[in-house]
């Protein structure tokens, strides 16, 4: 929690706590955006926590986010799920890059494996304890 608190979010929830399960605000307000990065957690716990055109960015998204996502949109919706499809196009990734550059984006790498240790690389992923990304060199 400390981690995202420093990349800059306003607030963090653990969700593994009972407020966290709910996705109740520690301030009581309503959120603008969420940054949804875990899984199993269904439309209808981010709904009521949303403010008007609150929107969730679902960082994982699986066949129920873009079932949700179609339906609000369909309907109109002013409350969203966005699925993050990112198409790894160059002009996408050079703009990711400038990000980068002017601190705009930070990125956070748990760890490095050379190409002859892919597998320790891969058997850590599957652990999912890794805090940030894994990077396997070439």
């Amino acid at each position: 929690m400390k981690l995202v608190k420093s990349l800059g979010a306003d607030e963090v929830l653990d969700y593994k706590t009972p407020d966290g399960a709910t996705l109740r605000s520690p301030s009581g307000r309503k959120y603008d955006a969420v940054i949804h990065c875990a899984t199993g957690i269904p439309w209808s716990t981010f709904e009521p926590n949303l403010s008007g055109n609150g929107k969730v960015i679902d960082l994982a998204p699986g066949v129920s986010t873009m079932m949700t996502f179609a339906l609000k949109k369909f309907t109109c919706s002013k409350k969203r799920i966005v699925p993050l499809l990112y198409s790894p196009k160059g002009e996408n990734l050079e703009y990711l890059v400038k990000l980068v550059k002017e601190g705009k984006l930070k990125t956070v790498v748990d760890s490095k494996y050379p190409l002859s240790k892919a597998e320790d690389a891969w058997a850590k992923s599957i652990d999912g304890h890794a805090t940030g990304k894994i990077v396997v060199e070439l």
